[in-house]
């Protein structure tokens, strides 16, 4: 149960000691002694966090079971693993009812999954466990390389589309599952993050309120990776090649989204206004953009099933530019310090 507010008056003793004394409730809620010692970690936004000694020591593996013999479908049983993942357990056994469930959940764990491995395996259960932490792979380096693969799978997308490369364009969608990874192992780090104020420095934020940022910008990153894929596979549609005019006006949109990207992720590690404004505004450009190719094709004779391939290709550009400038509002937001 949360305890109500208390205050406390600042004393002074010996002449330049300040002393606060701990409210009782609290000292028996966490069962403080005497001569106990506790630390207080100055926070940014220049409070003290009071924790006891014990808590700063390592904790044993957080470990959860859960009964999947129930579950009929084994994507459900996925799902459910994975939230147990995002919560943060080290250690998740789960009872299973057959072997297809079994080797479904086993090649999930593989393909979505980052530093899990399944320890040991039986007939009915599965137990896996987190092996990879915030200081084996830090935040800021997690998403780098998570944006970077998302710039060139959309990049290698539009190749493929201008050299109508169907082996790339597979190769691009294969591609997506590294992205999701990261993406699951990066809010894996901001829940814990959330419930454990210590963690916040340790993954390299300078707040608890950064949490809910950078889990907006993942999430940007993952649903334009999702459309760097989406346009792929439209291109597996397409009957005919395109013309090369129309391959132009679609790289030249496709440069933009880019450019969008790649300028919103500098302004988050190294603010310019400018930069971010500017940014911001060019989404108005691809969306003009795009409408003025649709005209245009619209008015030649291509088939209706072609048309409809290249309408969802640019949607997919656009969504991508758009998630771009997300990101650029967030890195306004970050820069932005709360008032004192």
């Amino acid at each position: 149960m949360e305890q109500p507010v208390e205050f406390r008056k600042v004393q002074i003793t010996g002449g330049s000691t300040y002393v606060v004394s701990l409210p009782k409730k609290w000292i028996e809620t966490v069962e403080l002694k005497p001569k106990d010692q506790v630390a207080l970690v100055p926070q940014p936004d220049m409070s003290l966090l009071l924790v006891p000694r014990g808590e700063l020591k390592p904790k044993e593996a957080s470990e959860s079971l859960f009964d999947a013999s129930q579950i009929n479908r084994p994507e459900a049983v996925v799902t459910e693993f994975i939230a147990r993942y995002l919560v943060g357990y080290d250690i998740i056994r789960v009872k299973l009812k057959d072997a297809m469930t079994r080797g479904f959940l086993r090649s999930s764990i593989h393909q979505k999954l980052i530093g899990v491995e399944i320890m040991e395996e039986n007939a009915n259960e599965i137990i896996a466990q987190c092996l990879l932490g915030s200081v084996d792979l830090p935040l800021d380096r997690a998403l780098r390389r998570m944006h970077i693969l998302m710039v060139f799978m959309f990049k290698d997308a539009i190749e493929a589309l201008r050299t109508n490369d169907q082996a790339l364009a597979q190769e691009i969608v294969r591609r997506d599952d590294e992205v999701d990874r990261l993406y699951l192992f990066i809010v894996r780090q901001l829940k814990a993050a959330v419930d454990n104020r210590l963690l916040v420095e340790e993954i390299g934020l300078s707040s608890p309120k950064d949490c809910l940022g950078y889990r907006l910008i993942v999430k940007s990153i993952e649903r334009s990776a999702d459309h760097a894929a989406r346009i792929t596979k439209e291109i597996s549609t397409l009957e005919t090649p395109l013309e090369k005019q129309t391959i132009e006006s679609l790289v030249a949109v496709s440069e933009l989204a880019t450019e969008i990207q790649e300028n919103s992720m500098k302004a988050l590690y190294k603010y310019d206004a400018e930069l971010v404004h500017e940014t911001m505004a060019k989404v108005r450009n691809v969306a003009e953009l795009e409408a003025k190719l649709i005209e245009k094709l619209l008015k030649l004779q291509i088939d209706a099933r072609t048309i409809v391939s290249i309408r969802l290709i640019l949607e997919s550009m656009r969504r991508i530019a758009e998630y771009g400038t997300d990101i650029a509002e967030i890195a306004v937001n970050l820069h932005v310090k709360t008032p004192s």
